[in-house]
């Protein structure tokens, strides 16, 4: 049974009024009872209901977006800021104040997110780039504050994924070099426990084994999903195969695709005369490399106002569902040759 704001006070032998007081700062409470009551919160796990504090005084509801892995990995490549956008867009539209925290797998081990949402006054959040290792996935689904994951499920009453089917999409990516008359596949492969590259992946072995191919370590290039690091993946690929070896290169997101273009460009080899490339996201400036890159456009920005719209659905006590799959598309240009 969660604890009670009475349970504080008796555990911090002070009364329920002087708790509340400690926990909004007012002056008249004195350091050392102050410290007595945080301690007590700490000990119970205790938080404030804020979604009926956040009502009765009328005060605007706060939520946030909080990525996961960006100090480690140097993960913020384009997605995230479209994201968001898309949960500013819905936030503004509804009265939201909407905030930007970083962790990283430390800070979720040190505070859980029940309480990053109490000590920044959260109704609830929004969870972007969390690893199917990360600590916060045994957590979440017990807090009482609402939440959001994006493309990534976790079990529990009060949290909803956003995603798309990663495995139909990728599928479909991978049936669209193939039907291009491409054998000779190489994958980018993506950030390593992430769950969207374990179901990009799953997606690329029905096509292949659909179709009388496979996939080994051999036609792997592994990443965290940076650039950078499909660059010299395919550098170094390069250097160890025949430049036969391969006709296409199947990336697992849109910047891997143009770290890919451009070590191919390095070597020499264009594309798509040479070597087909494809992406995924749908990142807005696809459109304009050279050539303009076919990719899985996962609509990003509605993923975003979706993610706020079902967690403000949340806050209110609105019964949502636990999985809102959206749709994608293939927008098909001009990195693919037929052969």
């Amino acid at each position: 049974m969660p604890a009670t704001i009475q349970d504080v006070a008796k555990a911090s032998g002070v009364s329920v009024g002087t708790v509340s007081r400690a926990l909004n700062n007012y002056p008249d409470v004195s350091a050392k009872t102050r410290a007595k009551v945080l301690e007590a919160v700490r000990e119970l796990g205790y938080s404030p209901n804020l979604m009926a504090k956040n009502l009765s005084s009328k005060h605007i509801q706060n939520i946030a977006v909080i990525l996961s892995g960006f100090l480690e990995e140097k993960m913020f490549n384009g997605f995230e800021t479209i994201l968001m956008r898309g949960a500013y867009e819905y936030a503004e539209e509804h009265g939201l104040e909407v905030s930007l925290y970083v962790i990283n797998g430390k800070i979720q081990m040190e505070k859980s997110y029940e309480q990053m949402c109490y000590e920044h006054n959260l109704a609830g959040a929004i969870l972007l780039g969390l690893k199917t290792t990360d600590p916060y996935c045994e957590t979440l689904g017990a807090s009482r504050y609402p939440c959001v994951t994006i493309d990534l499920e976790v079990a529990g009453d009060n949290v909803t994924s956003v995603t798309i089917d990663h495995i139909a999409a990728f599928k479909e990516l991978t049936q669209y070099l193939i039907d291009c008359g491409h054998k000779k596949i190489v994958l980018v492969n993506g950030r390593k426990n992430a769950m969207v590259t374990l179901e990009r992946l799953a997606g690329a072995y029905e096509a292949m084994e659909k179709n009388g191919l496979t996939l080994t370590n051999d036609n792997i290039i592994y990443t965290n999903f940076l650039r950078e690091e499909a660059y010299d993946g395919v550098l170094r690929y390069f250097s160890e195969h025949s430049p036969d070896s391969a006709t296409a290169f199947l990336c697992m997101s849109d910047m891997l695709a143009i770290g890919t273009m451009q070590a191919l460009r390095q070597l020499g080899r264009r594309v798509p005369q040479d070597y087909s490339v494809v992406g995924y996201d749908g990142l807005e400036l696809t459109e304009y490399t050279d050539p303009p890159l076919t990719t899985v456009d996962q609509n990003i920005f509605e993923k975003g106002y979706k993610a706020a719209q079902v967690l403000h659905s949340r806050i209110r006590g609105e019964r949502v569902p636990n999985r809102v799959v959206l749709p994608h598309t293939l927008a098909i240009r001009g990195s693919v040759r037929n052969i």
